[in-house]
């Protein structure tokens, strides 16, 4: 507060990094305390935000370089006024489907910036060496759990062998296109928040954590203004179940080592078993 001259107002929360509305001569900043560095590559989230405010999207950008204090990364960013939908449902789901695409096409444009560093597309995250003996380990405590992210990951590594994954469209992703994440006043967007995990992957790599499965109105939505190729349709189930293997590697590694807790990944489980919709016309049933 010192180094900045800001005075605190309200506490924002958050899920992993951390949140607080400030004041600074009389305008709003928002705070924000990094978790740990979770993200690597910090830089890379703030120049994707500078560029896209460039394109006239309303994103937070940061009004100061990163502070490193009390062994924590802090940033300060513009605060955006609204407030998160509360009711989403189906009409809600299609918009955001058709906003998600429109942002797509900006987003397109900045594929100078490469890769994220410590990030890798979605076939990297399943072809790790590493997770397939670990998960074997893991499945040896919890066998149900086990074999059903052991069969899902056989099924995604035989999916990504089958696709031209070099004709596939990258883009830089948002990487969590929610509800919660859009602001609006009236029915004017005022803010998209949230890229901390924004890094370059695969265009249908983003319905991930929009979609989740289940969602269906979002990818319906989303084709009224960019229709999926049929390449991006075979993409879009294997790149869905590799965001679901995001950290569980590092995961079964604290387990094993005794810093994490043994637990059943229990959401990565439950939205791999999903089959509604394009999941239940292009995967087969779970066998066991």
């Amino acid at each position: 507060m010192e180094h900045w001259g800001i005075a605190p107002r309200e506490y924002l929360g958050g899920r992993i990094n951390e949140h607080w509305l400030v004041e600074s001569g009389g305008s709003r900043l928002v705070l924000r305390g990094y978790a740990n560095e979770q993200f690597a590559d910090i830089h890379y989230e703030l120049v994707v935000l500078r560029r896209l405010e460039g394109l006239g999207w309303p994103v937070p950008v940061a009004v100061r370089e990163l502070l490193h204090c009390e062994g924590r990364m802090w940033g300060l960013f513009t605060w955006l006024p609204g407030a998160p939908r509360l009711t989403n449902g189906v009409a809600e789901e299609r918009a955001r489907g058709r906003l998600l695409a429109a942002l797509h096409d900006s987003t397109a444009l900045i594929v100078d910036m490469g890769q994220r560093k410590g990030c890798g597309l979605a076939e990297e995250v399943v072809g790790d060496p590493e997770l397939l003996p670990l998960i074997e380990d893991y499945a040896r405590i919890y066998p149900v759990e086990g074999q059903i992210m052991r069969w899902h990951l056989d099924e995604a590594l035989e999916r990504f062998a089958h696709i031209d994954l070099k004709a596939a469209e990258t883009i830089v992703l948002h990487s969590d296109f929610a509800p919660w994440n859009l602001l609006y006043e009236g029915k004017k967007l005022t803010g998209i928040l949230d890229f901390e995990g924004t890094h370059l992957n695969y265009r249908v790599s983003d319905f991930a954590l929009s979609w989740r499965g289940d969602h269906h109105e979002v990818i319906d939505g989303y084709e009224e203004v960019h229709e999926l190729t049929e390449l991006d349709r075979e993409l879009l189930i294997p790149a869905y179940w590799s965001w679901l293997f995001l950290g569980v590697r590092d995961e079964i590694k604290g387990m094993v080592a005794g810093n994490t807790p043994p637990h059943g990944f229990e959401w990565q489980v439950k939205h791999l078993m999903r089959r509604s919709g394009i999941l239940g016309e292009r995967v087969a049933v779970y066998p066991r």
